[in-house]
């Protein structure tokens, strides 16, 4: 089942931010976990969505009832089936980026003449 809008979006900030505060304690051992409330007011803090608080939690409860994550110990976590969504995003964003850039302006040459129009 695949997640579409607030969701996805929801889904996808989550997975970022353990992917950058796992580089934050790359040195370390450790496994990083965050509560809800915190997770929450960080990530309204930095302004990475424009979501009121309560629209997040919803979304983060909805995407737990719907087992991408899991709030575990009081730890919020991706579960394998989140992370697999979440690796599919990455993916997809790198394909339509890798289009993005075959498709810039300078790189477009036409074979047959153009007939210019003024609308």
């Amino acid at each position: 089942m695949h997640l579409s809008g607030k969701k996805k979006e929801m889904l996808y900030t989550l997975g970022q931010f353990f992917k950058e505060t796992d580089k934050k304690f790359s040195e370390a051992p450790l496994k990083v976990g965050i509560i809800k409330a915190e997770f929450i007011d960080i990530i309204t803090s930095l302004s990475a969505t424009n979501k009121k608080e309560r629209a997040i939690y919803k979304n983060l409860e909805s995407l737990q009832k719907e087992k991408f994550i899991v709030y575990d110990d009081r730890m919020l976590l991706l579960t394998r089936k989140g992370l697999k969504e979440y690796q599919d995003m990455i993916t997809e964003m790198k394909n339509l980026q890798e289009i993005t850039k075959k498709l810039e302006a300078q790189k477009i040459r036409f074979k047959r003449k153009i007939q210019a129009k003024l609308i």
